[in-house]
């Protein structure tokens, strides 16, 4: 007796079709009794009602009625698992077909798409939340513990008007146009993930493992960029001396990925096995214009961006891990040589499509400038375009020396952080919660 004999027979029974409606189901999930499908909801869509038992007898009449009293969850879940196992077993016939017939091109295309076609999840089930009251105790949870619930961005002012990084609901966007410190940026959220334990994912559309390696030596240790990267011997011991200390901090790790390192396109389906394989709990991802869309039929850069945003959504939804990425801001809605930063900049400005302002719970836009009085030290303002949980609307300023790895705050009043004892104090709880020893020109010194 299946589910979807069940479900036909309540339908039947109780005159409802809401377990229809409401779980989204269609002739295909009824694949065994698709005629006694479509002859129910025809009826209903023309009389506005379900047909009578004799009525629908009649025109079935091998189809014993039964009663069935078991709940919608419970028939719905098992509809999808027989729908699923079903879906599977052509999709693998399909692909065999296409092996056989050497047809390799759109088996590889059936394959990346097989999944897209499953059901995942049950029946849809309210909450009444005047009732159930369960949230506070998750409140109090999330009071007592928060490091389990969130993490720093690595700047504690920033964290103060977020809420932090969501460790489960986070899907952060950073926008910027060329040169104005997006990865920069990146790199000092991943390398604060990694002092605060976490296992860090980055993916690195076009600089090498070596040259991400070298930023965050930079961010972590305060390596100057500029000696490691550009080979400079004179720096040699200094150096060795940060890498063989490096290895033996209890902190967490950072695994990095490239095009070089895969063996097709950069896509999404890609960030999804390696979140799996490597066990994740954060993925950094620069940047969305060098990934590919593998969805078939589109057309446009628009469509491509959407396509790679919606999916790299649905990644974070179903894996419950924080993804923060890098888009370009779009030139086209800049004024060249403007100057425009800060609150100038908003959602719309997202390169190739607005779909990812939509998708991501933080937007965070960047300009930098240099500053008048020191070459080496320039000043990076952090917009707060959008912030799901509150904060949109200010801007941070930072004191940065990128070619050591340095951010220093620069307070002011309009940013929500009043006082320097509000400042204060965000510092020295973002210092605590840090590993105990990092790196200065090769030494070890306690934070």
């Amino acid at each position: 007796m299946t589910s979807q004999y069940m479900i036909l027979n309540k339908i039947l029974n109780t005159k409802d079709i809401s377990i229809i409606t409401l779980n989204n189901l269609s002739e295909k999930h009824f694949f065994d009794y698709k005629a006694e499908f479509l002859f129910i909801m025809n009826h209903y869509n023309q009389y506005k009602m379900v047909p009578d038992k004799l009525t629908f007898a009649s025109v079935f009449p091998d189809f014993k009625l039964i009663d069935v009293n078991e709940p919608d969850i419970f028939l719905v879940s098992e509809l999808l698992k027989e729908y699923n196992l079903a879906y599977v077993a052509e999709s693998f016939n399909e692909a065999k077909d296409l092996y056989d017939a050497e047809e390799y091109d759109k088996l590889m295309e059936k394959i990346q798409t097989m999944s897209d076609g499953l059901r995942i999840g049950s029946a849809l089930k309210s909450i009444d939340i005047i009732k159930d009251i369960s949230r506070y105790d998750r409140y109090l949870e999330r009071c007592q513990n928060p490091g389990q619930y969130s993490i720093s961005t690595g700047f504690p002012e920033l964290d103060q008007l977020i809420g932090g990084i969501d460790m489960e609901n986070e899907n952060m966007v950073i926008i910027a146009r060329t040169g104005r410190g997006k990865t920069w940026l990146l790199l000092e959220m991943a390398a604060a993930a990694y002092k605060q334990g976490l296992n860090v994912g980055i993916y690195s559309g076009e600089m090498t493992t070596d040259k991400v390696a070298y930023r965050l030596d930079t961010l972590i240790g305060h390596m100057k960029n500029r000696s490691i990267s550009r080979n400079d011997e004179t720096y040699k011991e200094i150096y060795r001396k940060y890498i063989e200390k490096l290895s033996t901090l209890a902190t967490g790790s950072i695994k990095v990925i490239t095009p070089n390192d895969i063996a097709g396109e950069p896509t999404v389906d890609v960030l999804k096995a390696f979140i799996e394989k490597d066990n994740l709990d954060i993925l950094f991802v620069d940047q969305y214009s060098l990934l590919t869309d593998t969805t078939r039929g589109t057309r446009s850069e628009n469509e491509k961006i959407a396509n790679i945003s919606k999916a790299i959504k649905k990644l974070q939804v179903s894996h419950l891990i924080p993804i923060i990425s890098v888009s370009q801001q779009n030139r086209s809605k800049i004024e060249e040589g403007s100057g425009a930063s800060g609150l100038d900049i908003d959602t719309s400005q997202v390169y190739g499509s607005d779909r990812i302002g939509q998708d991501a719970t933080i937007v965070l836009g960047l300009d930098r400038t240099q500053s008048k009085d020191n070459e080496a030290t320039e000043t990076l303002n952090i917009s707060i375009v959008k912030a799901r949980d509150g904060g949109d609307g200010h801007k941070l300023s930072y004191n940065v020396n990128l070619n050591e790895g340095y951010f220093a705050y620069l307070p002011s009043g309009k940013d929500g952080i009043s006082t320097e004892e509000d400042l204060n104090q965000l510092q020295d709880d973002y210092a605590a919660k840090e590993d105990e020893q990092t790196f200065t020109n090769g030494e070890v010194f306690s934070v």
